[in-house]
């Protein structure tokens, strides 16, 4: 039986050359394409693909928000990312969130090839280029239960304000960015604090950068 799969990148052109070369592989079977998460998920549903191929930029909020909106899709299956974004906190996201690969579009084809079988068969995979020890440090926190970590007790919201906060956003800049108030960011900042048991932003930048959120 073939492996089934799905493209989701908001480029045409790379949808259409990979879905070129894949079907030139016996063992797999591109069965549909999306140009955003969204637009993707009754697909997944109709389709049930064994793997989901999926660039960052398809959904608006970036990896986190595409693995976990891939995931609640209720299909099981696989995630490789395939983007041209290398930063380390946005592959420490999509692992955290569930993704099994990190391929960059620099990468070869004989890689991507490589990469889809390695998570279709429920291993890690990330690109040379990108350092080996975040999968490790990953799979390390797994083991060691990612509950106890406080960062786990914030909302969804909270969590973007957090990662916008200790990139040295501004009250007024966090608010036009998640269309919220000031009020209701100087609120969040305020529960996010006390959770965290942080007293400054200072402390949570640190906080920020030991967790993974933040690369400096």
């Amino acid at each position: 039986m073939k492996m089934k799969l799905m493209l989701v990148d908001n480029q045409l052109v790379v949808r259409q050359g990979l879905k070129a070369l894949l079907a030139k592989e016996p063992d797999m079977e591109v069965v549909a394409e999306a140009a955003d998460t969204a637009e993707s998920l009754d697909l997944i549903k109709k389709h049930r693909p064994d793997v989901v191929v999926a660039e960052t930029a398809a959904a608006r909020s970036g990896s986190t928000d595409t693995v976990r909106m891939i995931q609640e899709s209720g299909v099981d299956c696989q995630i490789l990312i395939l983007t041209n974004q290398s930063s380390k906190s946005l592959v420490r996201e999509a692992l955290q969130a569930g993704a099994r690969g990190y391929v960059l579009k620099t990468a070869s084809y004989s890689e991507v090839l490589t990469a889809i079988r390695s998570v279709q068969q429920q291993s890690y995979y990330l690109s040379p280029e990108i350092s080996a020890e975040i999968i490790h440090t990953f799979v390390k926190k797994k083991q060691k239960n990612m509950q106890a970590e406080p960062y786990e007790q914030l909302s969804k919201r909270e969590r973007q304000v957090f990662k916008l906060i200790a990139e040295g956003k501004t009250t007024d800049e966090i608010a036009d960015m998640l269309t919220i108030s000031p009020k209701t960011v100087a609120k969040h900042r305020m529960n996010i604090m006390e959770k965290l048991r942080l007293k400054n932003t200072a402390t949570l930048v640190r906080y920020a950068a030991r967790i993974g959120i933040l690369d400096i």
